[in-house]
């Protein structure tokens, strides 16, 4: 039975890039201030974490790739080459000033439909995207299609939870967010509202994995890193 509950939102890429366009010059800033740079250490997790695997190659997908910041800690691991993804060519912009290297590669594509072969990428990386996503499964289905055998996924996200906890963070995701982030950033489009709401209609953690089980994804582990809410999923195709 599909959650009533849940509003429907509108993530077409033509939504999504130019609300992402609009807010880019003040997103690591708030992102930051948001957190209390909290969000940096969550990052480099991810990269003590890859550090573990032993990886003849490494060639990174960092998908939703946004401005660059955890696209930059995965620069520490010395990869072959990343390509960082997204759809909005401002936050790209950002990106290719913050990160000058020959080894990163920006590309603006939705999730949907990669522009690249079977089996190209080690590893793919999602930070704050997967619930932006259009169409979930078939994205989820395009990073299987892209990512070799034995290759990870890692999701960092927002996730939906009915814990105590959790709701204390939603009053504050759901009240002081939007309101500072909508007039920091000067957002017409009410881009933090859409933000907090992205989150209030996503899925739970055990959704989620439940859904790239289905897929085909192994599920290796999940780390709570803030009351339950963000989360960072490691998955192995």
């Amino acid at each position: 039975m599909p959650d009533e509950s849940k509003k429907i939102l509108n993530k077409s890429p033509e939504k999504i890039s130019s609300m992402f366009d609009e807010i880019a010059p003040k997103y690591d800033f708030l992102n930051h201030f948001f957190t209390l740079n909290i969000d940096k250490i969550w990052r480099s997790r991810i990269r003590e974490n890859l550090e573990l695997f032993d990886f003849k190659k490494l060639i990174i997908l960092d998908l939703a790739a946004g401005t660059g910041d955890l696209t930059k800690e995965l620069m520490k691991l010395n990869p072959d080459m990343i390509y960082a993804c997204d759809i909005s060519d401002n936050m790209l912009e950002i990106l290719s000033k913050k990160i000058k290297s020959s080894k990163v590669r920006t590309v603006n594509s939705s999730a949907e439909e990669l522009p690249f072969t079977d089996k190209a990428f080690d590893v793919v990386t999602v930070g704050f995207g997967v619930r932006n996503f259009y169409n979930l499964e078939t994205s989820l289905k395009e990073i299987y299609r892209v990512l070799d055998n034995g290759g990870l996924l890692v999701v960092l996200d927002f996730f939906k939870s009915n814990t105590f906890k959790a709701k204390i963070f939603n009053l504050y995701s759901g009240k002081i967010i939007p309101a500072v982030g909508n007039f920091l950033s000067n957002s017409k489009s009410k881009a933090y509202s859409y933000l907090n709401e992205s989150i209030e209609n996503f899925l739970t953690v055990e959704e989620f994995i439940s859904i790239t089980k289905k897929l085909g994804f192994h599920h290796i582990k999940t780390e709570n890193n803030l009351f339950e809410v963000v989360n960072t999923i490691y998955l192995k195709k």
